[in-house]
This record gives C-alpha cells, structure tokens and sequence, in this order.
C-alpha cells in the first residue's frame, strides 16, 4: 500500500515522500496515523545537522534522509498472526514517526503500543511518547506530597516536567523561561510562579518567593550543558536536581566542591526511555515505560494531565518544516506542535 512520510532529506530540508508499506508480517500491526507530535529538542537537533549521533558510524539509522518523531496516536488497520493483544479498530498511542502510517513490530522498540482511555481523544494521545521524557523528573525524585519544585526551561520537555510534577503533589511549583510564551503556558497549566531570567536573578527570586535556600526539587530541561550548574545552585541544602532536558555538549564551570559536596545536593539524569525510581524507594512494582504510558494516557484523559497553553499549532505534514523553522526563530509563537493525517 501507498504511504506518506515525511523525511528530513539533508540540514534544513523537509518532504513529504510517498513509499510502498508492506502488509503486516506475523510479528507486526499497521498502523494509521491521526496525530504525531513535534519533540523540538531531538527533531530540532537532526533538522540543523547538530545531533551527535548523525556523526556517528555506530548508528546507522541515524543518517540523512531521516524519518524524524516518536510520539504518534492512530488506529490499528491490520495485525499479523502473531499478534494477540490488539485488533483492527483498537486505538493506540505508539512511537511513530511523522507517518501516514506505520509498521510496528512486536519486540523492538517500535513495537510498544498502550490502548487509549475511553473519551481520549488522538490529538491529545500523540504527546504521550514525548511527554515521557518531562515525566521522568518525577520518577527520579521519589516524588512525595508538599516539595517545593522548580522547572529550568519550559519547552515542551519542560511543560510536561512541569506538569507531573503538579500531578505527582510538589508545591510550589515554579517556571523558569526568558520566553513570556512559555511562562503564560506554565502559569495557565496551574504553576505557583513563573520567573523570567532575562528580568531578575533567578537566585534571589526562587529563594524569595519559597523562603528557604532553594527548591527541593529542580528539573534542567533547557538542553543546555551549561545550565546545569544554574540548575545546582536553584537547589536548596541536601536538594535534587533531575536533567530531564538532553544536553548536548560538555558543561563548563561547574564548582563541584562548594555547589555539589558541601551543599549535599544530588544530580541525577532521567532520560525517557531509561525510568528508574532513587534506590531508597526502589519497590518491585517499579516504574518502566510500559507504566508510565499508561499513567499519562489515563492522566491526560481524565483532565489530570494539563495540555492548556501548551499545543500552539496543529499543521499537516507539509508544513512541518516550516514548524521546525518557527520552533528555532519565533519561541514566542511556537510551543507545542501537531501534525493532522487524517
């Protein structure tokens, strides 16, 4: 059958490219696509050539022209034999790529799927890939009721940082973005306090406004190395900080001895396909990313899960490269994107 597909063909070039897809082997589900959703970190950093792992000989997959996104909901059209837990008509959030449709395989990476909810609609399902990565501050934490939180960074990842760690009961939770988009989407989610760093010292506001030395809990989500040590001296004594946001590069001027040992701050990478709880409160019902696509989905079906201010355009698929040209030159328009297939 005839598919659609967009690629990235070469740095800053996009097309929409039409391809035979086979039928479903035994092992397989076709897929149709209604929505895909945008991640701008990684889509971003393989639109202007910066991804590392396009230089690199060991990921083959990895090369131009590529097929970017991850994060998709649709319907499945046909299952192979094998395939016992889905049929056609079911609905599903996977991760696809920016795709008509999709063949996903039992047993490899493409081929996790999660049922939707009752009453959850395509659109809203499509971030659910993607807002694993935010998600991932939280389970790293041990998140408990009552900890004061701060969000470095309020992009997409950072949103949804932002937004389970509402979910999961820190208070207050504070935004920090020099986008005033970005503040007014994290305000409107339900945030405590938004800080612009480009007005006032980031320090002296956050440590005011939770009178104590720093937040319990900060989330880097910027992608930034360099924010890191920012993001350790936001912490408050015997605080966590979480790098939720993929920083790609090598961090400077960070004061190991005054900023990390004495103050006795922990820092931790949550990366989203890699979701372990601290070891303290490690149980054996312990989260992976099976668990955590089903707290999402069933998160952002019953309204716990706030998409508010977040979703700014929806486009079809010819025009996502001009969506990735907005996510990079007009921060204050461009936040959250969608793709319509159907």
């Amino acid at each position: 059958m005839k598919i659609r597909q967009v690629v990235v063909t070469e740095p800053y070039q996009t097309s929409v490219r039409e391809i035979d897809l086979a039928e479903p082997a035994a092992h397989q589900v076709l897929v149709r696509c209604a929505w895909s959703a945008v991640s701008p970190g990684t889509e971003l950093a393989v639109y202007t050539g910066t991804h590392q792992w396009l230089r690199d000989p060991r990921m083959p997959d990895w090369k131009f022209p590529f097929r970017p996104g991850y994060s998709a909901a649709g319907t499945v059209v046909a299952v192979g034999a094998d395939i016992k837990d889905l049929k056609p008509g079911d609905r599903i959030s996977y991760p696809g790529n920016h795709a008509s449709h999709e063949l996903l395989s039992l047993g490899h990476e493409r081929g996790r799927w999660w049922r939707l909810p009752e009453g959850l609609s395509f659109d809203k399902a499509a971030v659910a890939c993607i807002a694993r990565y935010g998600m991932g501050a939280s389970i790293r934490v041990g998140q408990t009721l009552g900890r004061s939180a701060a969000v470095l960074g309020l992009g997409v990842i950072g949103q949804f940082a932002l937004r389970c760690l509402m979910a999961a009961g820190a208070y207050p939770v504070v935004g920090i973005d020099a986008v005033k988009m970005r503040r007014e989407s994290a305000l409107a989610a339900g945030a405590d306090r938004v800080i612009d760093p480009s007005a006032e010292d980031v320090r002296s506001a956050l440590r005011n406004y939770l009178g104590q030395t720093g937040a319990e809990i900060v989330a880097d989500a910027t992608g930034a190395p360099d924010a890191v040590p920012l993001a350790m001296s936001l912490a408050c004594e015997a605080g966590q900080v979480v790098v939720v946001g993929s920083p790609r590069g090598i961090a400077k001027d960070v004061n190991f001895y005054d900023d990390l040992h004495r103050r006795y701050i922990e820092v931790s990478g949550a990366h989203g396909n890699m979701l372990f709880e601290p070891a303290h409160v490690r149980l054996a019902g312990a989260w992976d990313i099976n668990k955590a696509q089903r707290w999402l989905l069933a998160a952002l079906a019953a309204g716990r899960l706030s998409l508010a201010g977040l979703i700014t355009h929806r486009i079809r698929p010819e025009e996502l490269g001009a969506a990735y040209q907005g996510l990079l030159h007009r921060k204050e328009e461009y936040l959250g994107v969608l793709v319509q297939w159907e």
